[in-house]
């Protein structure tokens, strides 16, 4: 499956500490179209997630990675975050041909350097947030593959079903289940009740 980009378009566990971590992108997920209220506007958000195969956890009695994400809002255009992320990423800039249609699938399994900070939610918990994605220093490797299954979700693809979010973090579903794509998916027509002529107020 394809997730096309065009221009115009936690755990209980420590937080990472503020640095650089080998790592590789395991999960790409569409979360979809929700309101914002600081900027008074829908946006399409899209969510990658990373393992870093230097930095372990026990889960259950099992040795794991530990993950991080990040989200983006899906556009392509000049001052897009997701844009400036992708080419450090890449290490180049996109061409006007990939500018009209890009895959970000292309980039599941794919290595980078992410640099993390300290941030504090508005609850006072500490988090680590990326601050930057780059490519690889030359002589730097990671593993070829990732330990985490690898996943890509997309809610706007009305042919990408749903059951794959069953793959997902809870909270990454929760973001999911917010979008207006998730609620028409969702919602069956039995919902809605048809008024009946003489209920109409236009009398």
């Amino acid at each position: 499956m394809q997730i096309i980009v065009k221009e115009s378009q936690g755990g209980g566990f420590a937080p990472l500490e503020a640095g650089s971590y080998r790592a590789i992108c395991y999960g790409i997920v569409v979360l979809g179209t929700t309101y914002n209220p600081a900027f008074d506007n829908t946006q399409t958000k899209i969510l990658f997630l990373w393992e870093l195969p230097d930095e372990r956890i026990t889960i259950d009695g099992e040795d794991k990675p530990r993950a991080i994400s990040e989200s983006y809002t899906l556009s392509l255009n000049e001052k897009a975050n997701l844009r400036a992320m992708l080419e450090s990423w890449r290490g180049k800039a996109f061409s006007e041909e990939e500018l009209q249609g890009f895959d970000i699938t292309n980039v599941l399994k794919a290595p980078c350097l992410v640099s993390t900070k300290i941030m504090t939610s508005k609850q006072g918990k500490e988090f680590a947030k990326i601050s930057s994605v780059t490519r690889l220093p030359k002589g730097m490797e990671v593993p070829k593959d990732t330990e985490n299954p690898t996943v890509v979700f997309d809610i706007t693809n009305n042919d990408c079903p749903l059951e794959i979010m069953e793959k997902l973090p809870e909270w990454v579903q929760n973001r999911i289940k917010e979008s207006v794509e998730y609620k028409t998916r969702t919602t069956s027509p039995d919902d809605f009740i048809a008024a009946d002529d003489e209920d109409l107020p236009f009398d």
